[in-house]
């Protein structure tokens, strides 16, 4: 799983990919590159929890995006309990960014059969 996740990353620019699980209370964190910015990642990483992360509260959006200057976060909500934080710096806005997250989301659904 792990080569996946690190050519899953290059092929998309992701610069840090965190997997949470939920059932394991353990966060997966791969780094590939650096950020224009490194708090996005401290809050909802580092400074946060596996279970704030998989909340089964959440809305009814199976993702939600992030932005801090030039640096974004997409978390998805998957299957089992799991969450995925893809961490990135990118220049888009408005619906050029939105229609990528969203496909972004869907490739990372592929790395969990």
């Amino acid at each position: 799983m792990e080569q996946k996740i690190l050519v899953f990353m290059k092929e998309n620019g992701i610069a840090v990919f965190a997997e949470a699980d939920g059932a394991t209370g353990a966060v997966h964190i791969e780094k590939l590159g650096d950020l224009e910015s490194w708090d996005l990642f401290q809050q909802l990483v580092l400074y946060s929890d596996v279970e704030t992360l998989c909340d089964s509260t959440r809305s009814h959006f199976p993702f939600q995006v992030w932005g801090q200057g030039g640096t974004g976060c997409l978390l998805s909500w998957l299957d089992d309990g799991k969450a995925s934080a893809l961490f990135f710096d990118s220049k888009l806005s408005g619906p050029a960014f939105t229609k990528w997250v969203r496909e972004l989301d869907q490739k990372v659904r592929t790395l969990y059969p």
